[in-house]
């Protein structure tokens, strides 16, 4: 019986290529988004005016405009900056309490007593 494959071929693989419709299609670009994302916003924070980026999003959540609307007098706008009169300490800790909400326990409770916080570290020892 002959082999139907060229004898140098037995023993070899070959792969053979179809065409298929993805690859007419090829890869398209992605649309452009929608909205460009907001720049974040200058957070110029305590007596060591300590500076934080922050996205514009989180200074309008619940803690955050609690916290400006708690220090309004001490806080003004200059050139694109906000500045917060309150404890450096106290503003990254809720800085990584918004962005880690995975710990959703200590988010609530951190919530209830946020005045409170508030008021403690905006006192002047």
């Amino acid at each position: 019986m002959e082999s139907p494959f060229h004898p140098s071929t037995i023993g070899c693989c070959a792969f053979i290529r179809r065409p298929s419709s993805l690859s007419r299609l090829g890869y398209r670009p992605l649309p452009p988004p929608v909205d460009p994302p907001e720049p974040p916003v200058r957070v110029v924070v305590g007596k060591e005016r300590r500076v934080f980026f922050v996205d514009p999003f989180v200074l309008q959540r619940d803690p955050f405009r609690i916290l400006m609307e708690t220090a309004g007098d001490g806080r003004t706008c200059r050139k694109g900056s906000v500045f917060v009169d309150v404890d450096a300490i106290l503003f990254e800790h809720m800085l990584w309490l918004v962005y880690d909400e995975r710990s959703s326990s200590s988010a609530s409770s951190f919530q209830l007593n946020l005045k409170e916080i508030i008021e403690f570290y905006s006192q002047d020892n």
